[in-house]
């Protein structure tokens, strides 16, 4: 994966990163926050680098406790869910964590641990105090349980609650949790909190903003060769694999595994080549992603992309 492309824009609180995703992982160290985005197309390997951080954070000179919370692509996300299941995931029980009594605003996000949760609080004056007390103990929850981390993958699917109470971690003075946080910018709406989520950051946080691109010829090269046990690739079959994927790893990995099912490679004069093949066909993961993204769209949108299709057919028929 380090053939990925990646660009880092300049911290507002620190002098400009100029490396790439790994190097933000390098920096993991308690006591020291990052507030870290990372945006790419479907496909490019988003995941696969957040894993390296994670798991450099976890593997530092004093390994830091992550958690990631991952948003489904539901059509109405669950107020809190992805945290919710995150921290349930990662915590057995409630009891011992010496939590306030304010933690009992927890039971209805966890009424398995009603039993030992404090008694309920009493009632805010209204709802934006209710969220507002909410957040504190969840923050008071992770900082209880030790994260260091916390990752909050496809922040695109998000509920707005999940994304206000980041912007709420964000901003707090105390205890530093690194918050790191992975979108598809072509999902992402435009009034999206994501897009203002590290405006508030705290002092001494270094903000990074990362956008990782598709890969170039040369590392399309790469890519197919890794895959076919380090043997080298054709310049022609490089460039042709490059054209019918647009250097997206995962269309890369996809259609050269269907190449190599259907026998469409071979090898001529020490290097791996095309047979007689015209055009790659789009990967079916590919594929049922992007009719995926197509169903979410509006009616008009829908009309307007069939027409598009359909005259994009007709010119290459």
């Amino acid at each position: 994966m380090a053939a990925l492309s990646a660009r880092s824009s300049d911290s507002l609180d620190s002098p400009a990163e100029t490396g790439s995703w790994p190097r933000c992982g390098a920096h993991w160290r308690p006591g020291y926050r990052q507030s870290c985005s990372l945006r790419a197309r479907l496909g490019i390997g988003k995941s696969r680098l957040l894993a390296e951080l994670l798991e450099a954070a976890q593997t530092s000179e004093v390994p830091m406790r992550t958690l990631v919370a991952v948003c489904p692509p539901f059509r109405r996300p669950h107020t809190l869910g992805a945290l919710v299941d995150a921290i349930r995931q990662s915590l057995d029980r409630i009891a011992g964590l010496g939590l306030s009594p304010l933690a009992g605003s927890l039971r209805p996000l966890f009424p398995e641990w009603a039993a030992d949760l404090p008694a309920a609080p009493e009632p805010a004056e209204d709802a934006t105090a209710v969220r507002h007390r909410l957040f504190g103990v969840l923050c008071e929850l992770l900082d209880a349980m030790g994260i260091s981390v916390l990752a909050v993958e496809d922040a695109h699917c998000a509920d707005e609650a999940s994304l206000e109470f980041l912007l709420f971690l964000c901003a707090r003075r105390t205890r530093r949790i690194s918050v790191v946080v992975t979108y598809r910018p072509e999902d992402l709406p435009e009034d999206s909190v994501v897009r203002r989520l590290f405006s508030p950051v705290a002092p001494s946080t270094t903000r990074l903003r990362i956008a990782l691109g598709p890969l170039d010829v040369a590392a399309t090269a790469g890519l197919v060769s890794s895959m076919l046990a380090g043997e080298q690739v054709s310049e022609e079959f490089a460039e042709f694999v490059h054209r019918g994927t647009d250097g997206i790893p995962l269309a890369v990995e996809e259609s050269i595994r269907r190449m190599g099912d259907r026998a469409d490679l071979a090898r001529r004069d020490g290097a791996w080549v095309r047979r007689e093949i015209e055009d790659i066909d789009v990967p079916p993961t590919i594929r049922d992603a992007v009719m995926e993204r197509f169903r979410r769209t509006s009616s008009p949108a829908r009309t307007l992309l069939e027409a598009a299709a359909g005259r994009c057919h007709v010119s290459r028929g």
